[in-house]
């Protein structure tokens, strides 16, 4: 008999005890591996669409707060910025192009993004039906956006103030009118809606043609104070319009140089402050981390007490066959072999485990993509990750690791004391 059938006859003979070890050992391999596939994920998702921004330009406040709501949409804005601050980022040499963001409406939970289409640039968004935006109160829906709220291409819909989702006060007096859909992009444009910064400003009450130049101020009270009664009235619905304001502006360097100095510049010298995505993320990554930890140190002690386990059976297993062992010896078989056998009966144990816990885990994880992208259009492909060849190895080790003891106890066996039932 071959050393891998006398090992699962062994390992047959006592089926709880070594069903219990498969069983803890699959269970913290699945753990680990589930955590790995999901940060993998987590990260690349939020990576690809961080990198896309060099620097984000808002109001004063958490540089965290301002990169997840306007680089994520996943928290509330910081504040607003007057729309005059973009001369500044316009005109500096370190900056290669400025993109404003208005925010502050939504439909259905998906947030209403005041922008011009360059921001689908970042992405590399591209139009599957209709058009772009290019009059006021024209909006286009991200592919996640569209498919949740079955809209398309001429339905009208109003937005509704605030960030929170369904249920708070709407527009109704701007109805925003469909003239695009947006092909799928795996990034955060697929859950927004899409409209010009002027029709944000128009909808909050802000004048998008106001000027605060001194001497178009003049010319602005000058041309008012010719309308006629009719234009007087006309304006009165809109006698509260403010200067324009932006939510933040998206920046991209024109030199590496701008990385440093320009958010320090710009934190120093005005009213606003620049916050990095890049350097937020991996802020965020370390936050998230902790809580990641915590589960995969259970994990950890999973797979430790399956192996302490798996010692312990063994190390008993061994006590019980110590005549059949030595009967061995005496029919010819070798220290060697003795060694092996105790070795192969952890090795069928551990592999056993371990295959069992990355077919759970890969299979929590193809069913939680089933589920993401049935309600929510989001498809995440939850393929190997990078350090499960190492948790494999790993598991192994400790698996031969918990044998080691009882097969080195093997092949020393004393053949006369023992069938001499000393």
């Amino acid at each position: 008999m071959s050393i891998w059938s006398l090992a699962w006859a062994w390992i047959r003979f006592r089926p709880l005890g070594a069903s219990l070890n498969v069983a803890l050992l699959a269970l913290g391999t699945a753990t680990i591996a589930l955590l790995m596939m999901a940060s993998q994920q987590f990260e690349q998702r939020l990576s690809a669409d961080a990198d896309a921004v060099d620097m984000v330009v808002g109001a004063k406040g958490s540089p965290m707060q301002l990169v997840l709501s306007t680089v994520f949409h996943v928290d509330a804005p910081v504040g607003n910025v007057s729309a005059e601050e973009a001369r500044f980022l316009e005109q500096h040499a370190m900056i290669e192009e400025v993109i404003p963001m208005a925010l502050g409406d939504g439909f259905r939970g998906y947030r209403i993004v005041g922008t011009d289409t360059s921001y689908l640039d970042l992405y590399g968004a591209e139009v599957a039906e209709g058009r772009l935006w290019d009059e006021p109160l024209e909006a286009v829906f991200g592919a996640v956006a569209a498919a949740q709220t079955g809209l398309g291409l001429g339905d009208r819909f109003v937005g509704e103030h605030g960030l929170g989702g369904v249920g708070g006060p709407t527009h109704d007096e701007f109805p925003y009118d469909v003239v695009g859909l947006l092909a799928p992009t795996g990034s955060v444009v697929d859950r927004l809606v899409f409209t010009s910064v002027a029709t944000v400003q128009l909808v909050h009450g802000m004048d998008p043609d106001h000027d605060h130049d001194h001497a178009d101020d003049e010319n602005h009270a000058d041309h008012a104070a010719d309308e006629d009664h009719a234009d007087h009235a006309d304006d009165e619905d809109h006698a509260d319009l403010r200067p324009p304001e932006v939510t933040a502006f998206l920046v991209d360097f024109s030199t590496p140089m701008a990385a440093v100095a320009l958010p320090r510049e710009i934190n120093q010298s005005t009213v606003m402050q620049a916050a990095r995505p890049a350097y937020e993320i991996r802020r965020l990554f370390r936050l998230v981390g902790y809580g990641a930890d915590v589960v995969r140190a259970f994990a950890v002690i999973l797979v430790i007490g399956a192996v302490l386990g798996l010692f312990t059976a063994l190390f008993q297993a061994l006590e019980e066959r110590r005549a059949d062992l030595a009967v061995m010896r005496v029919l010819g078989a070798t220290q060697l072999r003795l060694f092996w056998q105790i070795v192969a009966e952890s090795l069928i144990l551990t592999v056993a485990g371990t295959v069992l816990g990355l077919v759970l885990a890969h299979g929590v994880a193809w069913g939680a993509s089933l589920w993401l992208w049935e309600h929510n259009q989001i498809l995440v492909s939850f393929a190997w990750a990078d350090g499960e060849v190492v948790l494999v190895l790993a598991v192994l080790a400790l698996g031969i690791l918990a044998a080691l003891p009882s097969a080195v106890r093997a092949a020393r066996i004393d053949i006369p004391r023992v069938l001499s039932g000393g």
